[in-house]
C-alpha cells in the first residue's frame, strides 16, 4: 500500500517540478554499453554516494553478478536510477527486487508463469524463484 500511495504521488507532482525518489532493489549480471553500466538493458548511475561491498570497485562490474540498492529519483526531464550500493553475489535459483512491475515484467525480468500478473502497476518488494533467465512463483515481500 505504501509504495502504490508513493507511486500516485509521484504521478500528481511530476507536473509541477519537483524531485521525487523511490527507492529500488534488484540482483543481475552488470554490463558496460557506451560508458554505462547496464543490467537487462536498463541504465544505472553510479556517483560519489555509490557504495561498493567486499572489495568490488567499478572496474570489476563489467559480466559481475550484483545486488544493487538505490534510488529511482524522477522529474519531469525523466528518471535517473541512482545506486547507492553495490554487491557481489553468487547467482542463485531465488532473487528478492524491489521495483516496478510494468507489462509483465520487473527490471527486465520476464516470468515463465503468471506470478508478475497481480502486481501489474505497483511498484513492491518481491520474492521470486529464477531459473537464469526468467522469475517465476512471485509474491510479496513482507
Amino acid at each position: 500500500m505504501k509504495k502504490s500511495l508513493c507511486a500516485l504521488l509521484l504521478l500528481i507532482l511530476l507536473p509541477f517540478g519537483t524531485v521525487q525518489s523511490a527507492e529500488f532493489k534488484l540482483t543481475g549480471r552488470t554490463t558496460w554499453q557506451l560508458g554505462q553500466l547496464m543490467v537487462n538493458g536498463i541504465p544505472f548511475v553510479l556517483d560519489e554516494q555509490t557504495r561498493f561491498k567486499e572489495g568490488l570497485d567499478e572496474d570489476d562490474l563489467g559480466g559481475t553478478w550484483v545486488e544493487l540498492e538505490g534510488e529511482v529519483q524522477t522529474t519531469a526531464q525523466g528518471a535517473r536510477r541512482l545506486i547507492r550500493e553495490v554487491e557481489p553475489l553468487e547467482e542463485k535459483d531465488e532473487m528478492e527486487l524491489e521495483g516496478q512491475v510494468e507489462q509483465g515484467r520487473v527490471w527486465g525480468y520476464g516470468a515463465a508463469d503468471e506470478s508478475l500478473a497481480p502486481f501489474e502497476g505497483r511498484w513492491l518488494e518481491l520474492e521470486c524463484r529464477f531459473d537464469g533467465l526468467r522469475l517465476s512463483q512471485c509474491r510479496e515481500d513482507d
